[in-house]
């Protein structure tokens, strides 16, 4: 499955809305407006009008990734989410899922430090455990790790809703086990923020291997 940064965007809304302003949720298409344009906990910043949305919200619900209906007494349509139905996951895993669609790679850290509203983790083995869970999913892999960058403690990790990225860990998704890392190539349809988080990690891989050439060339 695979869904454009509009359609991502808006998941990401209702992920995040749903647990932290339930008595506002489900969200009307002004409020999903809203949502997606924030200023704050997202990246890229958009300014989507109602009819980008709106394109969004058909294509999730096309997926049945989205439901909508019209409370009893209200005039608004109004639509919530419904992704672990389709794509079976549990609460921390929807959380980081959710952090990730809003706020694009991040580190084991910043997740857990991000996601505290939607999802309490106790620490960060239990991070890497959801991660785990969410790269050995039953339907194929909804995370990837990527390279570590040089000048980081963490790699970080990508979701692959969106068309996944063109460089990911073998440990992840090699099936014969190698250690080596696995070059996918481009996804058909593949988002901006998918290429430049590939593009990322293709710079990381050749800074680490002109930092590895570099004492050669000193003997």
């Amino acid at each position: 499955m695979q869904i454009s940064p509009v359609a991502a965007r808006i998941l990401g809304c209702l992920l995040e809305k749903e647990r932290t302003t339930p008595d506002q949720y489900p969200l009307s298409l002004n409020a999903l407006v809203n949502a997606c344009n924030q200023t704050t906990n997202r990246w890229p910043v958009v300014r989507y009008d109602e009819a980008t949305v709106e394109a969004g919200l058909d294509e999730l619900r096309g997926l049945e990734l989205i439901r909508r209906e019209k409370p009893l007494g209200g005039r608004a349509i109004k639509y919530s989410q419904v992704v672990g139905r389709v794509v079976p996951m549990g609460a921390p895993e929807l959380a980081l899922v959710g952090v990730l669609l809003l706020r694009g790679p991040q580190t084991p850290g910043e997740l857990k430090a991000r996601s505290e509203r939607l999802h309490a983790f106790s620490g960060l083995d239990a991070v890497d455990d959801a991660l785990g869970r969410l790269l050995r999913h039953e339907d194929g892999p909804l995370v990837a790790q990527l390279p570590r960058e040089p000048g980081r403690k963490e790699a970080r990790w990508s979701e692959l809703l969106t068309g996944g990225v063109a460089v990911v860990t073998a440990a992840v998704t090699n099936a014969t086990g190698s250690d080596r890392p696995v070059d996918r190539g481009p996804a058909p349809g593949e988002s901006l923020a998918a290429r430049v988080a590939a593009l990322e990690a293709e710079v990381a891989r050749l800074a680490a291997e002109l930092d590895g050439l570099a004492p050669r060339a000193r003997d």
